[in-house]
């Protein structure tokens, strides 16, 4: 990757321009030509570094309900499990880590339909394995933004906002507003105007699909829109989830903390458990397990908790973007 690449990675993962034209402005911010913009993203987007530029949406303000699981497997049931966990449409992301609990996938389910009952059918269908369901009770930090910039590029002070739901306006699930949930959840095409050809699939003109995504994400439906990058492959070859134990009277303001570290990238307060009494979740990355443990490590002095555990992912079972709507 040259500078070019590097700003451009760093523009779309940020927030993606919804312009009918949102490549010759990013072609604007970088110097560079609309042409150059297309063929420099088809590339990155062949050789993996770009998985995919969409709506991000906020699937509890669309009536989803959702929740990290963590199941206790036998080694020698692992894949079994994982075939029986990942067969359901919901299951986004599906890891192995090392521990008791060594299976942690994430799951939604749709409006109507019961968390506990479909985490429960999943963990017997895989073999009857004990699991704890660890819902987000609070949200500090939802935005997976990897610095791709070197020492000597600057990156945007703007801080990505995550807006709350705007909870007088319930969002509505006829089949026009389904329609377009299941067509902009999809990789945007690689055009000039991308939101003209989404547009006339949809039987919409451009600025009103415009509008409605600038709309929905006003309402917080759409937390973002912008590029997901492939971790791996722009570099970031280790991520791991570090989990606290903290006092509830003091977790907010230790979730504020680790908010405000660019390492993190979620942030989460999750309940505790008698076999599993950690509450305080941050996801990290680096480009080493040396690096995640050191980030790991800043981190712990930064809150002044030291009761922590880092968990690595050493399996990737299932790792998806989640299609809502597939029923």
């Amino acid at each position: 990757m040259d500078a070019v690449d590097r700003q451009l990675l760093d523009q779309i993962q940020r927030t993606f321009p919804l312009e009918p034209r949102p490549f010759a402005v990013l072609g604007q911010r970088t110097g560079v030509g609309e042409e150059e913009v297309l063929e420099r993203i088809g590339r990155m987007k062949r050789e993996r570094l770009v998985r995919q530029i969409s709506a991000i949406f906020n699937t509890g303000g669309l009536g989803y309900t959702s929740s990290l699981v963590a199941m206790a497997v036998a080694e020698d049931a692992l894949e079994r499990a994982a075939r029986a966990v990942n067969a359901y449409p919901g299951v986004s992301h599906n890891y192995l880590r090392p521990g008791s609990y060594n299976m942690w996938f994430t799951v939604a389910v749709p409006p109507g339909e019961s968390l506990e009952g479909v985490v429960a059918r999943l963990a017997e269908q895989a073999g009857g394995w004990p699991f704890i369901i660890l819902p987000a009770l609070k949200k500090y930090k939802l935005a997976v933004v990897l610095d791709v910039l070197d020492e000597t590029e600057d990156a945007p002070a703007s801080e990505i906002l995550n807006p709350p739901v705007d909870a007088h306006r319930a969002f509505e699930a006829t089949p026009e507003n389904v329609g377009i949930v299941r067509c902009i959840q999809e990789d945007l095409p690689m055009t000039e105007r991308p939101f003209h050809e989404w547009g006339r699939r949809l039987g919409l003109e451009e600025t009103d699909l415009l509008r409605v995504i600038r709309t929905w994400s006003q309402r917080g439906w759409i937390r973002r829109f912008a590029a997901v990058l492939n971790h791996r492959e722009v570099g970031f070859g280790a991520n791991g989830m570090v989990v606290w134990r903290c006092d509830p009277e003091q977790i907010d303001s230790k979730g504020a903390i680790l908010a405000g570290c660019p390492e993190v990238s979620h942030c989460y307060h999750r309940p505790a458990h008698p076999q599993w009494p950690y509450n305080l979740y941050a996801m990290i990355h680096g480009r080493s397990e040396d690096e995640c443990r050191a980030i790991a490590d800043r981190l712990a002095r930064a809150v002044d908790l030291v009761d922590y555990r880092i968990l690595f992912s050493t399996q990737e079972f299932k790792k998806i973007r989640l299609k809502l709507f597939w029923q």
